[in-house]
């Protein structure tokens, strides 16, 4: 018995006639004839009552059917799936990315499926860690980037379940590099006095920055509080206010001179961006974006 042989025994029991099975696959109606008695031999008894006007399944060959046809049915699933992995993921994606991460991932993520994967479409959306959790919670998203902030005496604990950190970067504060006279590395203290500009709470940079300000008894002289990064920015360059933010973030500003900083210590700030999925599976698409994010945050991270 072979995948041909079962293929022929459902053409008959589905068409009630060996002729019409014959005639449908391409064969002699002796061939069929001589299969189903080779299966009733293996089997151990008869599939079909032959009749004048045709045959009709036994008991024996109802059963036979649906097994028969399950197994065709799987055998066919297989050799799909098979067909399928041969081809280029393709489908959309759903991906979450915080404000400040989009400059340095969004790009080079979409340019690299440009090039390689032109099936795969990205959905993105824009949003802080609480709102990216949100919508990978509620099905909104299939992947997503979520920042969890620390200090280096009270580092985040482990990335949330079904996260995995990517990049770790330590937190300096930046201003209009015009005019520019603060050393390379400052003390946490020294912030007191400064004009900031942090997004407002719960936004996590500036919970783990309040909490550190209450334990020193340290005034912080916050004078906007803004969630849009483009908005910072612009507050910074025209305003002579001061941010806290990634080295990455805003690097194209630094490098044309616009923008300077200085790292934070005494604590040092740290933030940590996780690579997060929702609760379904992953597609073979929605996988190679993972992969590719993880190469790009990855490269950041040496940078």
């Amino acid at each position: 018995m072979n995948l041909e042989h079962l293929r022929i025994f459902t053409h008959a029991a589905e068409l009630g006639s060996f002729t019409k099975a014959a005639g449908a696959l391409g064969l002699a109606q002796p061939t069929v004839s001589r299969i189903i008695s080779e299966l009733e031999e293996e089997w151990g008894g008869p599939l079909f009552y032959r009749t004048g006007r045709g045959a009709t399944l036994s008991e024996l060959g109802q059963e036979a059917l649906g097994k028969a046809q399950a197994l065709l049915r799987d055998f066919e699933q297989i050799s799909e799936d098979l067909r399928a992995f041969g081809r280029l993921p393709n489908g959309n994606v759903s991906i979450g990315l915080p404000p400040s991460l989009i400059p340095s991932v969004l790009p080079d993520l979409l340019n690299q499926l440009l090039r390689d994967r032109p099936g795969i479409r990205l959905r993105v959306y824009e949003g802080f860690s609480e709102q990216i959790e949100r919508w990978l919670s509620d099905g909104t998203l299939d992947l997503g980037i979520a920042s969890k902030y620390g200090t280096d005496d009270k580092p985040h604990e482990h990335p949330p379940k079904g996260g995995a950190l990517m990049l770790s970067s330590r937190l300096v504060l930046a201003g209009r590099a015009a005019g520019w006279t603060l050393p390379p590395e400052i003390d946490f203290p020294q912030l007191a006095g400064i004009p900031l500009v942090l997004p407002a709470i719960p936004n996590g940079l500036r919970m783990v920055v309040e909490a550190v300000a209450k334990r020193m008894k340290l005034k912080l002289s916050i004078i906007a509080e803004v969630d849009s990064i483009l908005a910072q920015r612009e507050l910074v360059l025209n305003c002579g206010c001061y941010i806290l933010k990634a080295p990455h973030t805003f690097a194209v500003e630094e490098r044309e001179g616009l923008l300077a900083s200085s790292v934070l210590r005494n604590p040092c700030f740290n933030r940590h961006a996780v690579l997060m999925t929702g609760q379904q599976p992953l597609s073979r698409a929605s996988r190679d974006v993972a992969g590719r994010v993880t190469a790009i945050l990855r490269r950041l991270s040496r940078r």
